[in-house]
């Protein structure tokens, strides 16, 4: 990478308007992660549409601002209330929460933000340093390769978001609905029911909203409105101590390395790389008996990883056009919202974007600690007491709003409703709607690479196992698959 383009950019982006949308995205998304409940997806989601007008290096900045917002924020409610605010806090509770009871809630929560900026910072350098290797690679996949690594992610999600056959039966639906519109080759109409609006297909991102907020606001509506979503409550505290920071070098560095090596792979998300993370703290501490009795290193562990996923996760999205969970997934949506395909030619094309983006992630995390360290601690405890029947109406209100600014249709908002039911019950059944959002997002690519791919076979399969990286990819597929199968036996066994 050309350092001098890099400083070039954050120079550019320092003094123009995309500043202001990072600030914005940034911090909205502090405040979603750090309720619970509303995590750094939602927060994407609904700035999703109303990046459409922007031009693609703001809309993107402040997506993935929101995104590492989001993911940051999470550490307030697992401190202050036991509660993770995002899934990927689950193990900062473990010490952050006992650190709180003892009057130390202040103090944990400005090391989780130092955590936070570290661990994002240790990302955004392989990221800068693997995603346009990555990327050299990626130039030489054909359409048999793409289709491969698809039906990978595919699996691998499917195995790794509840229960696997229920996963698979989603991701099958996904595809039926992924055909839905135009016929990527021969342009023919698939339109089995005659729905109007559903003649161009099903568009990802009205039904995404659906599956994600308003299938949420349901869950929420069955609860007692009257209630704040927390109780109110104070913390007390200071900066860590120079000596505290020193000992915790080689926790921030292998948690940061943990977190980044895990958020490349597609489907495992930073939930994995958090128990990972937490786990080898443990294990390297002279005192791990003190773990999840208050210890600070816990905190910095869980923290330090959860960010460090973020890195990795968008080296996947943008070398080969994988989303490695469900926020890179939205992130997918927004790139081909503002007209731009992930993939090696991005990095070839669109090199201003790609350092743009780049430049915008290291000013998200500054403006992130700065946030947390000054402002969020002081006021966190007032905006988590605010009532939910004052906050739901607010989020039903911005995402009608959003669905109907991406294409100016009522339809949008229909769809959107109608996957907002869809999502509520999926929940209520236990299946997973991570793996309906990614075929919504990769079906109608993946239809169209396999499709070209028989064009140049004249119809033979072959190539899609016999070509060396295809062929890679189908096996890592199948042992997988394997894996998948042979946990979730002993697992049935065990409860048996």
């Amino acid at each position: 990478m050309d350092i001098s383009s890099f400083f070039e950019s954050i120079t550019g982006i320092f003094l123009s308007s995309t500043i202001l949308f990072v600030a914005f995205g940034t911090i909205l998304g502090v405040i979603f992660g750090a309720i619970p409940g509303l995590t750094a997806t939602l927060a994407v989601v609904i700035l999703l549409p109303f990046t459409y007008g922007m031009d693609p290096v703001a809309g993107l900045s402040t997506l993935v601002s929101a995104y590492i917002g989001g993911i940051s924020g999470g550490v307030v409610a697992a401190i202050l209330i036991g509660m993770p605010g995002t899934p990927s806090s689950v193990t900062t509770v473990f010490d952050g929460y006992p650190l709180a009871k003892k009057g130390l809630g202040a103090k944990a929560l400005s090391m989780g933000a130092m955590s936070n900026l570290i661990g994002s910072v240790i990302s955004l350098v392989f990221l800068v340093l693997l995603a346009p290797q990555l990327a050299k690679v990626a130039l030489s996949f054909t359409p048999f390769e793409y289709a491969m690594v698809m039906l990978f992610a595919f699996v691998i999600v499917a195995g790794l978001t509840g229960d696997f056959f229920k996963s698979i039966l989603v991701t099958v639906f996904g595809l039926i609905l992924a055909t839905w519109g135009f016929d990527p080759i021969n342009a023919v109409e698939r339109n089995p029911l005659g729905i109007e609006f559903l003649r161009n297909g099903i568009p990802a991102i009205p039904a995404l909203i659906g599956l994600f907020v308003i299938s949420r606001v349901f869950e929420e509506l069955e609860s007692d409105q009257s209630k704040p979503i927390i109780p109110k409550t104070s913390t007390k505290g200071s900066f860590p101590k120079l000596r505290e920071i020193k000992i915790s070098v080689p926790n921030f560095l292998r948690s940061g390395f943990i977190g980044t090596a895990i958020g490349i792979l597609p489907g495992i998300g930073s939930s994995l790389a958090t128990f990972v993370a937490y786990d080898r703290a443990k294990k390297s501490s002279k005192e791990p008996e003190t773990f999840g009795k208050g210890n600070i290193q816990g905190v910095i562990a869980s923290e330090t990883s959860n960010n460090a996923v973020i890195g990795g996760a968008l080296i996947p999205l943008l070398a080969l056009g994988i989303p490695g969970d469900s926020v890179t997934a939205l992130l997918l949506g927004g790139l081909q919202m503002h007209g731009l395909q992930p993939g090696p030619l991005l990095f070839l094309n669109q090199p201003d974007f790609v350092m743009g983006l780049f430049a915008s992630f290291l000013l998200s995390v500054v403006i992130m600690y700065l946030f947390m360290v000054t402002i969020g601690a002081r006021i966190f405890p007032i905006i988590l007491s605010v009532k939910k029947v004052y906050l739901l109406p607010m989020v039903v209100a911005m995402s009608i709003a959003g669905t109907f600014t991406i294409g100016n249709r009522v339809e949008d908002v229909w769809i959107m409703a109608i996957f907002g039911i869809i999502g509520y019950f999926m929940d209520k059944y236990n299946f997973s709607t991570l793996p309906l959002v990614i075929t919504l997002l990769l079906g109608f690519p993946f239809e169209q690479y396999i499709r070209n791919g028989l064009i140049q076979s004249e119809g033979s399969l072959l190539p899609f196992f016999t070509r060396p990286i295809a062929g890679g990819f189908f096996l890592l597929t199948i042992i997988t698959l394997f894996f998948i199968l042979k946990s979730k036996r002993k697992a049935k066994r065990s409860v048996g």
